[in-house]
């Protein structure tokens, strides 16, 4: 089971090049299927499948850390800040 801050590495046939194969941390479930992925290479959030991700059993505890106390984001399937 995924949970936030848990480090993953994207499945290297997902969808959109731009994040294939590279690490990040979830920032949590995102809709009913699709959970948030903080790519670290790139900085950005993006929504998948959690079938789209591996666990490396590995927690981004820095992470973790710096969210304590601060607002929570909610974004779209497309990535967009929604509230």
């Amino acid at each position: 089971m995924l949970r936030e801050f848990d480090i993953v590495v994207i499945a290297t046939d997902f969808e959109d090049a731009e994040v294939r194969g590279k690490r990040g941390h979830i920032i949590g479930q995102v809709c009913t299927d699709d959970i948030g992925v903080f790519v670290y290479d790139i900085e950005r959030v993006w929504c998948m499948s959690p079938r789209d991700v591996t666990p490396t059993g590995e927690r981004d505890d820095e992470a973790e850390r710096a969210r304590q106390g601060a607002p929570v984001i909610r974004v779209n399937s497309k990535g967009e800040i929604v509230g």
